[in-house]
C-alpha cells in the first residue's frame, strides 16, 4: 500500500479512523464517514483505487470491531 500518512488529507482520514470515542458512540456513522472520506480522496486523485480498497477494508474492520464491542458491552451490562 502506498498510502502516506504525511499527506494532510490522509492524515485527516487516519485521525478520523483513530477516533475511538466516535467509533464507540456511533459505529455506523463512523464507518459511513470513513468510507465517504476515502471515496472523496479517490475521486480527487489523492489516492488510487487500490489505496481506496485498503482504506475501505480498514474502515470495515474497525466497524466490525466496534459492533462486536457494543454487543459485548451490552451483554455484560444490559441496563446501560
Amino acid at each position: 500500500m502506498s498510502i502516506e500518512r504525511s499527506i494532510p488529507e490522509l492524515a485527516a482520514w487516519y485521525a478520523q479512523y483513530d477516533d475511538i470515542s466516535y467509533r464507540q458512540a456511533s459505529p455506523d456513522a463512523y464507518h459511513h464517514e470513513l468510507v465517504r472520506t476515502a471515496e472523496a480522496l479517490r475521486d480527487d486523485g489523492i489516492i488510487d483505487w487500490d489505496d481506496w480498497l485498503a482504506l475501505e477494508s480498514l474502515a470495515d474492520q474497525a466497524h466490525v470491531r466496534a459492533l462486536e464491542d457494543a454487543v459485548a458491552a451490552h451483554v455484560s451490562d444490559p441496563d446501560t
